[in-house]
Formats: structure tokens, C-alpha cells, sequence
């Protein structure tokens, strides 16, 4: 039965050319899910949730700073948290999701008008160009990146004011002066949503709709539908499935605020999984910083006994660079290339 399953044709994408049958898909053994889409952590195991309402209602200077250590405490041990009441209108999100999915309705032959090209990196692929030839997992979902229509602008707007909050509780968190990862953020050059449409997959136990990686940028705002998909490495190395939660966003931290640390805070391994009854859509936006920042770790975050300088200095444009000649991001080894102990 797999076998007649992994020659059947995948129709959406062999509309555009490419004769692609569903073994295309399959990723090497060592890479298949051990959980399904739908096997949740709980309590303790669960990423943890944090709720903004206490920062929006009278910022009352003792509940800011129980948050913002709240919000360090989950990215310093997870890297990753569930964010509730965060201020963005339901309406705002609502609308985005209808804009989205209408888009993801039309015919391939319409979407492909939007094509992503190498000239034009923001647009629609019906699969993933960035993984090459090489590898056979070619993504089991559309993806595009969007900067256009009024529901999109508003909506990303809303999300940059959100990661703007972030990132300032963060700082004063961590002690540092409330602005210090902002000041890298006002040209707003190097932020990118991109949405993902993972539909069904005959055999879901052998494919994945995204690899695992580490997110290169600094803060990721990622909304996803009620479908399970997004899955956490754990320290101990074993993978939890996180538990969509009604009007949230999932927050996590990348590789520069890693590095920016010195690895206080982390930017933890995650992947995508698919399944055989649903699609899943989910859509990521992505905060970097100015091309010009310089990624340093913080001299009050290294110590030479017990937490010596883990990262050298780069550039986000350098790092942003790197990644634009690697085809896939596999675990951390964007970061891993401005590790100390990895380069000696």
C-alpha cells in the first residue's frame, strides 16, 4: 500500500511542470516525525503561555517587571512561548486569514502570477526552491512572502508594533536599557511574513512540511489555525508537539538574540509536521535587525569561568548573506558557523 501511495502524482505541483509523485516528499529515515501533528506536551512539557493583558491595562511598574522576567525566564529555558492578550485586534487578524486563504483558493495557474523568482525572492512558490535539487524533500506546502494589500499591511503593522513590545521587554528583562534592541529596528528593512499552506500528505510518518531548524533572524510572531503541525526540540533532545491556543501567537527567539546574549536566551530547534486529513496554515513573521547591526555578545553576559564568549561578532547582513548561499537551514548550523568552539 505505501508503494502505490508514494507513486501517486501530487497534482498541484505537476500542474507547473514538474511531474512530482508523492515519493519526491519523502525526507531521509533519520528526519521522520515520531509524533503525530496532533500529540501535545502538557503542563510542565508544554511551552509555557504569557499573557500581556497586565502590560496593556495600567503598565503598573512591579506586574511590567514580573512579565518581562516571566517572558526572559521561558526564552532563556525554551526559547519559544505562547503569547495571549496581546493587543492586536481579532478583526485585524480575522481579516488577514480571509485574504490569505482566498489567495491559496485560486487556481495554481493564478497564483503562479505571483511567482517568486530568483529575481524576485518575495512572491508565491508552490514549493521550496530554497532546499535545491539536492535534497528530496521539496516543502509540502505553498509559500509567499507578502508585502502588499491593505489587510496584509495593516496586519504586518500591527505585528511590528508587537514585536516592538517584545523586544523592549526583553531588554529591560534582561537588565539592559529598554531600547537597546529597538535602536537596530527603526529602518525596517529586514522584516519578512511568510505564509504556509500545508496541505494533507498520504504518509504523513515519512515526510515533514518543514525541517528542523533554528530561525536565523531575531524574533519570530507566528499565528497558526487550530491544525497541530509545530514541533519544539527539548534539551534532552526529544520533540514535544505545541497545542494551538485560541487567539495566540507563538513567539521564538532566533539565532541573533542568541548570539546577542551570549546564549542566555536561546533560539531553540523546531520543525513542521503534516497529516492525512487536514491542511494547516500558518503564517511567520519575521524581525531582523538593521543590515549594518553589529551581533556582539554582551560583555555583562560572559563569563571566563562559567559562560565564556561563545559567538564571534558579525553583521546581520553578513549573517543574512551566509544564509543566502546555504540551501537548507538544518539545525543550528547557520548560527553554528560564528560558534568559537565549532571554528577551532
Amino acid at each position: 500500500m505505501a508503494s502505490i501511495l508514494e507513486e501517486q502524482l501530487v497534482e498541484s505541483l505537476s500542474c507547473v511542470g514538474q511531474k512530482l509523485c508523492v515519493r519526491n516528499f519523502i525526507w531521509s529515515e533519520e528526519e521522520w516525525p515520531a509524533i503525530d501533528h496532533n500529540s501535545f506536551a502538557n503542563g510542565d512539557d508544554d511551552i509555557p503561555v504569557i499573557s500581556l493583558q497586565g502590560v496593556f491595562d495600567e503598565r503598573k511598574d512591579q506586574e511590567y517587571d514580573n512579565i518581562c522576567q516571566e517572558m526572559v525566564n521561558a526564552s532563556a529555558k525554551w526559547g519559544f512561548f505562547k503569547l495571549v492578550d496581546h493587543g492586536i485586534a481579532l478583526e485585524t487578524i480575522e481579516k488577514f486569514k480571509v485574504h490569505v486563504n482566498e489567495f491559496f483558493a485560486l487556481s495554481m495557474e493564478q497564483k503562479m502570477k505571483a511567482a517568486r523568482s530568483t529575481n524576485l525572492p518575495l512572491g508565491y512558490s508552490a514549493s521550496n526552491p530554497d532546499y535545491g535539487k539536492i535534497y528530496p524533500g521539496l516543502r509540502l506546502y505553498s509559500c509567499f512572502n507578502l508585502k502588499n494589500s491593505n489587510a496584509l499591511m495593516e496586519y504586518m503593522q500591527a505585528l511590528d508594533k508587537l514585536g516592538m513590545i517584545i523586544l523592549e521587554m526583553l531588554a529591560h528583562g534582561l537588565g539592559l536599557p529598554r531600547d537597546f534592541f529597538l535602536r537596530n529596528f527603526e529602518a525596517k528593512e529586514e522584516t519578512i511574513l511568510r505564509v504556509n499552506k500545508y496541505p494533507p500528505c498520504p504518509i504523513p510518518e515519512k515526510c515533514l512540511g518543514l525541517g528542523s531548524h533554528s530561525d536565523p533572524h531575531t524574533l519570530t510572531i507566528l499565528l497558526q489555525d487550530d491544525v497541530g503541525g509545530l514541533q519544539v526540540l527539548k534539551n534532552d533532545n526529544q520533540w514535544i508537539g505545541v497545542c494551538p491556543v485560541l487567539n495566540s501567537f507563538v513567539i521564538n527567539l532566533g539565532d541573533t538574540l542568541e548570539a546577542w546574549t551570549n546564549g542566555n536566551l536561546k533560539s531553540v530547534v523546531h520543525r513542521a509536521v503534516v497529516n492525512k486529513e487536514k491542511s494547516r496554515l500558518s503564517a511567520a513573521y519575521f524581525l531582523s535587525p538593521n543590515s549594518r547591526t553589529i551581533i556582539d555578545s554582551l560583555p555583562q553576559f560572559i563569563d571566563l569561568n562559567t559562560n565564556p564568549r561563545k559567538y564571534r561578532p558579525f553583521t546581520w547582513g553578513d549573517f543574512r548573506k551566509q544564509l543566502l548561499s546555504q540551501k537548507r537551514v538544518v539545525g543550528k548550523t547557520a548560527l553554528n558557523r560564528y560558534h568559537i568552539s565549532k571554528m577551532q
